[in-house]
This record gives structure tokens, sequence and C-alpha cells, in this order.
């Protein structure tokens, strides 16, 4: 059976909290911030699709929110301290140039954490509506 697009992200983001969680465990920590924001980013993707749209080539997790609740007519309530942390270490996460993920500097095992909680929580309350979404486009 082909999967459909939507299914493909959610897929996706299954793969970024899994390698999310197993940096944690490794000490890499700024790469669970990445793979933590880049699971939450994949779930607004994965909405986005189910409601056959064009995926947005953008990685602002603020903006791919609001697309979502636009589409959906409706507030779709998050957390917003959660989206914000999340959205600030994307870039700073990849690329060492900045070597500053956050205003302490390198990210540190209690910020990993916290960007591995955050992207748990944000999913969690997202991803029964995605899939209610797949489910009702078939």
């Amino acid at each position: 059976m082909t999967m459909k697009i939507p299914e493909l992200w959610l897929r996706y983001v299954n793969d970024d909290l899994q390698s999310a969680k197993v940096l944690l465990k490794a000490g890499i920590f700024n790469m669970v911030c990445f793979h933590s924001q880049q699971a939450v980013e994949k779930l607004f993707k994965s909405i986005i699709a189910t409601y056959d749209q064009e995926i947005p080539k953008i990685h602002n997790l603020i903006r791919l929110h609001q697309i979502c609740e636009d589409l959906y007519g409706e507030t779709i309530k998050l957390d917003d301290e959660g989206l914000i942390f999340l959205n600030d270490v994307y870039i700073d996460s990849r690329y060492p140039a900045d070597f500053g993920i956050l205003p302490s500097g390198q990210t540190n095992r209690e910020e990993a954490k916290q960007a591995y909680t955050y992207a748990n929580e944000i999913i969690a309350l997202l991803r029964p509506f995605a899939e209610a979404r797949l489910k009702s486009s078939k």
C-alpha cells in the first residue's frame, strides 16, 4: 500500500523524535534541539498536506502554526513558550558560526531536555488532529 504525503510527514516526525531521544542520551545536545524542532515542523507540514496544500519551504514554527490555523479556520492552542523556544533554536543548532543557540550560549543538557519535552508536548496535542485529518481525507 502506498503512503500518502501526510503519512510520510508523520513518519518523519517519529524519526526526528526518536533521533532526539537517542541524541539526548548520547549527550549531543545541539542536535537534540534540531531534531526536536524538526519533529514539530514536520507535524505542521503533515497537517498542511492533509488540506492538499503545497508545503511551504520554511522552517518558522510560528508561521507554520498560523498557516495550520488559517486552513483549519480556528485557533489551534499550543504552548507559545515551547513553540518560540523551538523556533529560536532551529538555525543556531545547525550552524556553528554563531555558537549561541540560546542567550546562555552553547546548548546544555537542560536546554536539550527542554526542547525534547516541548516537542513531545506539542506533538501530543497535534498528532491526534493530524491523524483525524488523515482519516477524513481518505
